[in-house]
């Protein structure tokens, strides 16, 4: 038997339900600190530090790394989200020139001074770096990613679209560069271009390509839907939602599933569908059987 809606009154519980069910989450291994557990590289408690919003921990972090001269440009993102992060970006330049002055060929270094002026809005200067790392490194696929931002910024859609696209080619697992592609696809005044290339990569069968631009797509419907079921339209919410599990299923992401079964069960629970509820929690069971909450909602 099918166990009564947990959330029978309002609609903003389920809302918040949904959101930690759906939302992207950042996955930072294990805290650090838990005995028994492997412990996380230096770079992983950087990230974790800027996860959690302690920018002046993640920037010592950064610091340390880079200055260990590791060429490796997530390092130099780092460390100047951490500078913008901590309030003190005006010392991101001069550490960076600082830096380049004793490593003049890091195309890591180039790309961290080139991201520095790019988040100033200097983006003359924020190009000629991006330039610089990419000539020097051609696999730099944040370089070419934040590249093609900055031409975008500047209206070089044609130009932005081939640096993204090149990133993509390099890197098909790093969502930042999706992500891009169609918010500059959108500042074109085409954003129907991004959805018509996801078809395209369908076709040709299913790769990090595909899937890359389809859980993008995903996210914003999961958007759409979110806004439709705040402002109380559930059965449009669930459409949306619909809308995912055809992505997931063509981009072949089996785990994406759970949490969208489990949220049209909720959805499908609220409306009082007990039946339609049932099913969406069994469908969860049916891939992950380990799942608490599935498992509690239909005994």
């Amino acid at each position: 038997m099918l166990k009564q809606s947990l959330f029978p009154v309002p609609l903003v519980p389920v809302f918040i339900l949904l959101m930690g069910l759906l939302l992207p989450t950042v996955s930072m291994g294990n805290t650090p600190g838990h005995p028994g557990e492997p412990a996380l590289s230096l770079q992983q408690r950087g990230e974790f530090f800027l996860f959690r919003k302690q920018y002046d921990e993640a920037l010592d972090i950064f610091k340390t790394l880079v200055e260990e001269g590791t060429e490796d440009s997530s390092l130099f993102r780092g460390l100047i989200r951490a500078y913008q992060g901590s309030g003190k970006l005006n010392e991101a330049e001069s550490f960076m020139q600082t830096f380049l002055s004793a490593h003049p060929q890091s195309s890591s270094a180039h790309y961290g001074l080139g991201y520095y002026y790019y988040l100033v809005e200097n983006d003359a200067a924020a190009q000629k770096q991006f330039e610089t790392a990419v000539s020097l490194d051609p696999q730099n696929s944040l370089a070419l990613n934040n590249f093609g931002a900055s031409l975008a910024r500047t209206k070089s859609y044609t130009y932005a679209v081939e640096k993204v696209k090149q990133a993509i080619a390099l890197d098909p697992s790093n969502p930042l560069f999706f992500n891009n592609l169609r918010r500059i696809y959108g500042e074109m005044g085409t954003p129907g271009v991004f959805f018509a290339e996801f078809q395209g990569y369908v076709k040709e069968g299913p790769g990090l390509v595909t899937q890359g631009y389809g859980k993008v797509i995903a996210r914003t419907l999961r958007q759409e839907a979110f806004k439709l079921y705040s402002q109380g339209q559930i059965d449009q919410s669930i459409e949306k939602f619909a809308e995912i599990v055809e992505i997931y299923q063509e981009i072949q992401h089996r785990e994406g599933l759970v949490p969208v079964y489990f949220g049209l069960g909720v959805l499908f629970e609220e409306k009082g569908e007990a039946g339609t509820a049932k099913e969406y929690f069994e469908k969860v069971l049916a891939i992950n059987p380990d799942h608490i909450q599935a498992r509690e909602k239909i005994k």
